[in-house]
């Protein structure tokens, strides 16, 4: 039967604003010393399912560079001192796409990798969205705002034609789980977008 460890010891090797690179001495319950066990402390993250009236999901495009390529993903972000998840992911979605939304659904929360890292994310749909606010990028950030029709990009996404990273994946998957399981009106038209994604998949 699986047990929590014991950690006899931990020290940092490294620490930014970014991350803490921890190096921990472990005890299973049968007593087998783990040494050194690596763990990467980052802050939680977000993910924005950013849907507009029109039904078009406002998609970015960045540089990636440990992956060095430009990749198309999803509003997404780190929190900042004394965010929640709901007001890191209304700042991330205005800064990267100058994006406001009046209706906001949590669809999921998960570890990005529980293995080496602390980190949840936060998954989020945000309905009715419009482009009326200024973006805001890091100095060292070029995004591109792309939006694409709700069905086209589940169509890609189920005959394989996309890629994404793998956490805006699942955050994908989630939106449409949720959606697809609510009786919710608000939701009917997302809905019924992804519903024809599916039936031609």
């Amino acid at each position: 039967m699986a047990s929590k460890w014991t950690t006899d010891r931990a020290r940092y090797l490294y620490k930014d604003r970014y991350l803490n690179h921890r190096i921990d001495r472990c005890r299973t319950e049968k007593g087998v010393v783990v040494d050194p066990y690596h763990v990467v402390e980052y802050r939680d993250w977000i993910n924005v399912v950013a849907v507009t009236p029109q039904l078009d999901l406002l998609l970015v495009r960045e540089y990636r560079h440990a992956g060095g390529f430009v990749a198309t993903g999803l509003p997404s972000g780190t929190f900042e001192d004394g965010d929640d998840a709901l007001s890191c992911a209304r700042r991330e979605l205005r800064e990267e796409t100058g994006g406001l939304a009046p209706h906001w659904f949590a669809t999921t929360t998960f570890f990005a990798n529980p293995a080496v890292q602390t980190n949840q994310v936060h998954c989020f749909l945000a309905l009715d969205v419009e482009r009326v606010a200024d973006t805001d990028f890091d100095e060292s950030e070029e995004i591109e705002t792309v939006p694409t029709p709700v069905t086209t990009v589940y169509r890609d996404l189920l005959s394989g034609r996309v890629l994404v990273q793998g956490l805006h994946l699942a955050s994908l998957y989630a939106a449409a789980a949720y959606v697809r399981g609510s009786s919710d009106p608000m939701l009917a038209p997302f809905r019924d977008a992804i519903e024809r994604a599916y039936l031609d998949g």
